[in-house]
């Protein structure tokens, strides 16, 4: 009886964190107001330049061809804003690191930085622009992105075109076209889209994630055709998460991951609005109340990509002419011109946005106004942010900078130790433009007079490295403290050490952890 009650109270406790946080990674950004229109001759041209002009170019080509927009609601340079962020960590958006995509197309901050597998670099504000811009794709090549994924009866979807699509292929066989337009079906997704997703993911020959053989003898006899879950720092880690996460959903052969996969995509995606391509990538719909957060991946040519291998199959089969529905997001205070696209030549810029790194011992509140009284969140130790404001005038003795983390907080900061502190410290630090090359050595340690710089006291702390399995905080002791700092540290709201934090010990560190964190801590395990 007393084990079935602790079993209720961990469930309860664990239910509580994942509210707080859910609380804390999907509502940072304020909602706007949206709304989709099919009348494209009262698009504003002196509000949205070019936008209408290029709509009916392109229906002037393929008459068959249909068009919606999206009045997003959303200002330009804001979403470039919170595009351009995760510097050091985790980058929102990554070009290859490739000599097509060298110069302008790469951040000026992160430079040679290498970030997931080590072969992808942080993108400049010049290439979130190009490749956010619809303008700069609303011509025949690139219309695809933006190509509406929803299942349609009336289109007739033919078994032939994905069969054709997926021809030479590791996924040619009738047995997975079968299971491929079924689910699409099923999941009300777009079976073409499904297929050229399918190539961007995996090419034509598939990858260690659809073999089955594992990986270093981890995770044999397991498929993962979407790479769902297959993130990390490295090669190993990502291929090591990905058949993690298959293993995790029983996908034992290709039918079972494509189904699977196909299923997520559409619960995860379209259904809550991010139906194009390229709102898959650019989370600037609104259907959920969340903006910007949930992106299918990191790489900034990824609906680009997908779109054009669903174009070139589309072509060669002859069927450019069937009837298609595209929506093109359009976004306030656009800039005149199209975004031009960032040279290969040309060094990258050194100045973007204003960033910042927290130059503290531990963590640093985000206030909800100047001196404000409400915590919105905190910037812990190296952590690089965007400065949206930088205070001229002083409140109660400190400047207050509006600052914006990667995970989209918004919140007042103090920039330096207030006027009454003896000792003087700056907490937030621009960065340069030569690369990230932080010393979190710099300046004094934080005073204890100051109510803002948190010491080792606070329960946001993780000043305190532990080599304790469990203890991720490093204050001797594994309880639900430690359990919200694995949830927080899965959405990137946090750095912590992942070999304490992986009590599964499969590799990825996420809520599965915090549960056994949880379990462990009122007896229902006794070790990990």
């Amino acid at each position: 009886m007393k084990k079935r009650i602790k079993i209720v109270a961990v469930l309860i406790i664990f239910n509580i964190l994942v509210s707080i946080y859910l609380s804390l990674v999907q509502y940072n950004v304020e909602a706007v107001t949206q709304n989709v229109s099919s009348d494209i001759n009262s698009l504003d041209n002196a509000k949205y330049p070019g936008i209408k002009e290029k709509i009916e170019n392109l229906k002037k080509e393929h008459p068959n061809w249909n068009f919606k927009i999206l009045y997003t609601g959303i200002d330009w340079n804001e979403a470039i804003t919170y595009e351009y962020t995760g510097h050091g960590s985790s980058p929102k958006n990554l070009v290859p690191d490739s000599s097509s995509y060298a110069g302008d197309w790469v951040c000026g901050y992160c430079g040679d930085t290498a970030y997931d597998s080590g072969s992808w670099k942080c993108a400049s504000v010049s290439a979130i622009e190009y490749m956010m811009d619809p303008r700069a794709s609303l011509n025949s090549s690139d219309i695809f992105q933006f190509l509406e994924l929803s299942y349609n009866e009336s289109s007739g979807y033919s078994r032939d075109v994905v069969k054709q699509m997926l021809s030479r292929s590791f996924l040619e066989s009738d047995t997975y076209i079968n299971t491929i337009m079924n689910a699409c079906k099923t999941y009300n997704v777009n079976p073409y889209y499904i297929a050229a997703r399918i190539i961007q993911e995996q090419g034509k020959s598939g990858s260690t994630l659809t073999q089955g053989n594992g990986y270093n003898g981890q995770y044999v006899g397991y498929y993962n055709v979407f790479n769902i879950g297959a993130t990390g720092s490295n090669k190993e880690k990502v291929i090591l998460n990905g058949l993690a996460k298959a293993k995790s959903y029983g996908w034992t052969n290709l039918e079972l991951s494509l189904e699977g996969g196909i299923q997520i995509i559409a619960s995860n995606y379209i259904a809550v609005g991010q139906n194009t391509m390229y709102f898959q990538k650019f989370d600037v719909e609104n259907s959920d109340g969340k903006m910007y957060w949930h992106q299918y991946m990191q790489n900034i040519l990824a609906a680009q990509n997908e779109g054009t291998t669903l174009r070139k199959t589309i072509n060669k089969i002859n069927a450019m002419e069937n009837s298609y529905t595209f929506i093109i997001p359009v976004y306030e205070n656009m800039p005149t011109n199209t975004s031009a696209r960032p040279s290969t030549t040309s060094t990258s810029q050194k100045v973007e946005v204003d960033l910042v790194y927290t130059n503290v011992t531990s963590s640093i509140r985000m206030r909800n106004e100047p001196n404000g009284s409400t915590t919105k969140g905190y910037l812990y130790t190296g952590e690089i942010a965007t400065r949206l404001e930088r205070a001229t005038t002083k409140v109660n003795g400190a400047y207050w900078d509006k600052i914006l983390k990667s995970d989209g907080t918004v919140g007042y900061v103090a920039r330096t130790t207030y006027d009454y502190e003896s000792t003087y410290k700056e907490y937030l630090i621009a960065v340069g433009g030569e690369g990230l090359t932080i010393d979190h050595n710099t300046g004094n340690n934080d005073s204890n007079n100051s109510s803002d710089s948190n010491n080792s006291n606070d329960d946001n702390s993780n000043s305190n490295p532990s080599n304790v399995l469990g203890d991720v905080n490093g204050d001797s002791k594994v309880n639900s403290e430690d359990a919200l700092l694995v949830l927080k540290y899965s959405v990137g709201l946090t750095q912590i050490n992942e070999s304490v934090a992986d009590v599964s010990k499969n590799g990825n560190v996420n809520s599965e952890d915090a549960l056994l964190i949880l379990k462990y801590s009122v007896g229902l395990i006794t070790n990990f």
